[in-house]
């Protein structure tokens, strides 16, 4: 039986298991019935089965003996049609089904299982329907070789989903139930809902998962509430917290082989590169929350509240060790059952060593997030964010003076020896400090997908599921100083995958391209007590970005992983011309 986390009760359980056997399938196949009997009714009319007119006239009869529940006189107007005498019998079997009436319907179906006359896809519908029968028998364990047979050959894919999560969820698998279940509500809701929705909801709360449950039980109460499945689902959705909260984070160590994001022409003081290098190892920590607090009535709309906080600590460059503190708020609006807004504000605190400010941060976002009944989900957003750097550039020779008067002719500052041996003089004229200011305000519009891949039969025992996705975002940022102003677009893509043994794969890549206006403050050779040259071409930069990671649960709440993380910034001034590898493994834990 399934298990509800989160202190829900036994009568609960009791209620939820009584349902799933007593009204499942009377509430379901009273809608699938009418439309099971015309898909084999439709395919009986094939070419030398016999002539038109005796063929119709069986087909329009055996469907009112369908729709009236006469599923033996049905199958009988069939067989004495040569060559649909086991598509009789499928259909006898989906209408006993349709009645109750388990072992009649198995008998049906075990009597043509392979048949020659029937096509593939019909094969398979006589091992899902088996499944079904079976599964009311009480008998699960053979409901699941049956339904593991049709896998790949039935066309019925929501009806294989709905009854592969109502085992998996008998079995108390939650994690796996969840999915399917959805997947079945979305592949077919005229067929499957609100069934589906009720049983997702119950798998969701064993998962801990109650936002997700609150939203398909939110479902059920939208498409039948006042029906025996909307008030059943109204109570659970009462007794769901209706404040879900949620804490998620990690703990870990980093190996960064170029902390300092050095190109081959140095941004910052000679004196951090000296003393420490640019490869570090470093403690890593983040933890974020939330919690909603506050509902309408119809839970259509939420607001909540959301914070967090990361650090690392650096074994050498200690001078880098970075605290970040976020806080922020949101607010939510269901514009469907599948749709949904949300608009969202935070505000980011950055310091260095807990002494010196780094970054006071704006943060805004409106997104769109809507689940097709086939096709995955979409993300839409729109975003801002106005960043404030609150330390000086480390360029160390910022805004030296011109030569007395004006004239031309070299630095005399750096001519001289006095810019402190560390970094060269830019040309006369150019003003560093006020150029290099990267104090902005960006925008930025993105559109990801994310699809559940069907998993091919006989790769389902090594492959539980397999998420792909890609996205789109293009972004402009406009800041105080020159250097910084540029427009980039962004394509992605990840492909995540859940294996056996509580592991999980993920991988995300993407390409960036920024095409800066203006020309960089940079030099491309490194010199040092002299003025050096700038070139006049606008800075572009192409990044690649890919990381990895494998992760294990230990718990339902604890999980190991191990992670890597490449950057490849291709870029036309030295200075920001560097790559950049990340190994790390990590303590992940998820409290909701």
């Amino acid at each position: 039986m399934a298990t509800v986390s989160g202190g829900q009760s036994t009568e609960r359980l009791r209620l939820g298991e009584t349902v799933r056997k007593q009204l499942a399938i009377k509430r379901l196949v009273s809608g699938l019935g009418v439309s099971l009997a015309l898909f084999v009714l439709g395919a009986a009319a094939l070419p030398g089965a016999a002539a038109a007119g005796p063929v119709d006239e069986a087909m329009s009869q055996a469907r009112q003996d369908v729709e009236q529940g006469r599923c033996e006189p049905a199958s009988a107007r069939l067989r004495g049609i040569d060559g649909l005498e086991s598509r009789a019998a499928l259909l006898a079997g989906q209408c006993q089904i349709r009645q109750g009436l388990y072992p009649e319907a198995l008998n049906s179906l075990d009597g043509v299982r392979g048949a020659a006359d029937l096509s593939r896809e019909q094969v398979g519908d006589v091992e899902l329907y088996r499944g079904v029968a079976l599964y009311h028998l009480e008998r699960y364990a053979d409901s699941a070789a049956a339904l593991d047979s049709a896998r790949g050959l039935t066309g019925e894919e929501a009806q294989l989903q709905l009854y592969t999560g109502l085992l998996l969820l008998r079995d108390g698998d939650n994690d796996r139930a969840a999915p399917a279940l959805e997947a079945a509500s979305r592949l077919a809701p005229r067929l499957t809902e609100p069934v589906a929705s009720y049983y997702a909801g119950l798998a969701w709360q064993g998962s801990s998962e109650r936002e997700r449950a609150r939203d398909a039980f939110q479902r059920v109460v939208d498409l039948d509430g006042d029906g025996p499945w909307g008030k059943e689902a109204a109570k659970l959705l009462e007794t769901t917290e209706l404040y879900p909260w949620f804490v998620r984070g990690r703990v870990g160590f980093e190996y960064d082989d170029n902390v300092l994001l050095r190109g081959s022409v140095t941004e910052t003081g000679a004196a951090i590169l000296d003393r420490a290098g640019e490869q570090d190892w470093r403690g890593v920590w983040e933890i974020d929350g939330g919690v909603r607090v506050w509902e309408s009535e119809d839970a259509q709309t939420a607001a909540g509240l959301t914070a967090g906080y990361s650090g690392n600590v650096h074994r050498d460059l200690d001078g880098l060790d970075t605290h970040f503190i976020r806080a922020g708020a949101y607010l939510s609006q269901r514009l469907g059952p599948q749709t949904e807004a949300q608009a969202r504000y935070q505000f980011g605190y950055a310091n260095v060593r807990n002494e010196n400010d780094y970054l006071y941060e704006h943060f805004g976002e409106l997104s769109l997030i809507h689940t097709w009944r086939k096709n995955g989900t979409t993300f839409l957003f729109l975003d801002v964010v106005s960043d404030d750097l609150r330390f000086r550039n480390l360029s160390v020779t910022d805004n030296v003076p011109s030569p007395p008067g004006g004239a031309g002719g070299p630095n005399t500052v750096c001519a001289n020896g006095l810019a402190g041996g560390e970094i060269g003089c830019s040309p006369n004229g150019v003003d560093e400090r006020n150029a290099r200011d990267r104090d902005g305000i960006g925008f930025g519009a993105a559109v990801e997908h994310r699809y559940l891949v069907p998993i091919p039969n006989g790769l389902d025992d090594v492959l539980e599921e397999l998420e792909v996705g890609g996205g789109y975002r293009f972004s402009r940022y406009d800041a105080e100083g020159e250097e910084w102003d540029h427009f980039a677009n962004q394509l992605t893509a990840l492909i995540e995958i859940e294996l056996p043994l509580d592991i999980s794969v993920t991988t995300r890549g993407s390409y960036t391209r920024r095409d800066f206006d203006n020309p960089s403050t940079f030099p491309d050779v490194e010199v040092f007590n002299q003025e050096y040259v700038l070139s006049d071409d606008d800075r572009e930069e192409n990044e690649w970005l890919f990381d990895a990671a494998i992760i294990k649960d230990i718990t339902d709440n604890l999980s190991v992983s191990v992670a890597y993380q490449y950057l490849d910034n291709d870029s036309n001034r030295d200075a920001y011309n560097y790559d950049r590898h990340i190994v790390g493994g990590y303590l992940n834990f998820r409290f909701d």
